[in-house]
């Protein structure tokens, strides 16, 4: 079910949101808890109940293995012990994601180098299933590290499958989020946190529906013919999906966030405004931030504390590999590679730039971050390699400057619905509030009611024309 569909924001969230709320305050937690379940069980099962019985075995691994770790005492035999069953439900994990995603991608990759060929059926990607492994990998190295308790089957099961961040996040920790699903007594301001979330509701649904999808509309066209592009166009389509991507994405994620709190869970806003970073390392604090802390937690770190003594350039080596690692996170392709090396190298640099304590003009340190993540951009929206790279020709000056043959394939047929959605949402990623700004400074007044209203009524008139697009996040 998405986030943007009719039944989804007409139907399923707002009963939701209502019974919860009426059993919370009559009940107490256990049936409001059991009611949550059960929404985000039906959320995940609605477009493959086949995939249920995935994630149930995944969690079910995830909390027994949690258990015994939590059950094991502090001395120095069992803390071997512990350490062993942490490495076990890690290997768990990537076994089965891999199981999903890498194993084929192994196997054609060995025979590529002529190596002998297998293969194994090619299994869809389950719903969510990048994100909720990361999830559990996080929960048990905080039962390890004494961060968190191990919870109940139940709640562990609430806590992975709530169906506010189950399909693309934004990541959460177990001690930020159980605690809350067993609060009885309703917050004051309940009814400000429920029109908050709303609000936000709705600009993450107009984000989406209005915006996204008509920066996807030129981007597909570009991507679909790279080598027919100028070296105009080549940029349009590069910046085009770049803004696809962010209004999508951070779309969901606002999306994400205000269903949970229209349900009274808080949790974490994923992005804050990442096209007017000045530097690379700035990015990636605002772009997909639970995604960046996790980077730096779970892969940057160990690997660092690995080493006997922490150099600058062990620093940066650690930086290029975890992020290698995070673009190939994002799917079983050499693309998404070389889009988190590119990124990692980046992040390296920047590390030697700021410690020879060199500047540059904030408004060249704008213009040039975002023209290398426009550029690795391609790379991460590409079909293949030869696709990113012939794209990557196209915006190197030649004989083709400045037509836009390409682009007229696209902006004729639909003014109205292209052009304008276009030039607001260039002007809202790069000058306006960020939405979590605006979700910041929410004051529940007539003015920001029909400021809801009007996002809500627009996004509507959008899916009613045309068809609605997947997320492009769920196909990782």
């Amino acid at each position: 079910m998405l986030f943007h569909s009719f039944q989804y924001f007409l139907v399923f969230l707002p009963v939701v949101a209502l019974v919860h709320a009426w059993l919370r305050r009559r009940g107490g937690s256990a049936p409001a808890r059991a009611w949550l379940l059960a929404a985000s069980l039906v959320f995940y099962a609605w477009a493959r109940p086949s995939f249920v019985p995935l994630l149930l075995g995944s969690i079910l691994f995830n909390w027994a293995v949690a258990r015994v770790i939590a059950a094991r005492g502090d001395s120095d035999e069992t803390a071997r012990g512990r350490k062993w069953l942490l490495r076990f439900g890690l290997a768990g994990n990537i076994l089965f994601l891999a199981s999903f995603k890498y194993v084929n991608f192994a196997f054609r990759t060995v025979a590529a180098l002529h190596g002998p060929h297998w293969q194994l059926p090619d299994w869809a990607f389950p719903l969510g299933i990048s994100f909720f492994t990361l999830t559990q990998v996080m929960y048990l190295v905080d039962v390890y590290q004494g961060l968190n308790g191990a919870n109940s089957l139940f709640d562990h099961a609430l806590f992975v499958s709530f169906f506010p961040y189950l399909a693309s996040g934004p990541l959460v920790r177990a001690r930020l989020t159980v605690r809350q699903f067993h609060q009885v007594q309703l917050r004051p301001g309940r009814l400000e946190v429920a029109a908050k979330g709303l609000y936000l509701f709705s600009i993450g649904l107009a984000k989406k529906a209005v915006l996204a999808d008509s920066f996807a509309a030129i981007a597909d066209v570009g991507f679909a013919a790279p080598t027919h592009a100028s070296f105009v166009e080549g940029w349009i389509f590069a910046f085009a999906f770049l803004l696809q991507l962010y209004f999508d994405f951070s779309g969901y994620s606002d999306m994400a966030v205000g269903s949970a709190w229209m349900l009274g869970i808080d949790i974490p806003m994923n992005f804050n405004a990442p096209l007017r970073a000045r530097s690379i390392s700035e990015f990636w604090q605002r772009w997909h931030i639970s995604l960046s802390n996790f980077i730096t937690n779970y892969l940057y770190t160990p690997m660092l504390r690995a080493f006997p003594k922490a150099t600058l350039w062990t620093s940066v080596g650690c930086t290029i590999l975890a992020m290698t690692i995070a673009g190939f996170w994002h799917g079983p392709a050499w693309t998404f590679g070389i889009f988190g090396l590119l990124h990692g190298v980046a992040l390296g640099s920047n590390q030697v730039w700021k410690k020879r304590k060199l500047t540059m003009p904030d408004w060249l340190g704008l213009v040039l971050t975002q023209c290398f993540v426009a550029v690795t951009m391609v790379f991460f929206r590409s079909a293949d390699v030869p696709a990113a790279i012939a794209l990557l020709s196209r915006m190197v000056p030649h004989g083709d400057l400045f037509g836009i043959a390409t682009l007229r394939m696209v902006v004729p047929m639909t003014p109205t619905l292209i052009l304008r959605p276009v030039a607001a949402g260039v002007a809202a990623a790069f000058f306006f509030r960020s939405s979590f700004e605006l979700a910041n400074g929410f004051v529940p007044l007539f003015r920001t009611a029909m400021v809801t209203a009007l996002l809500v009524l627009a996004a509507m008139f959008f899916l009613n024309s045309t068809p609605a697009k997947q997320f492009v996040y769920f196909a990782f």
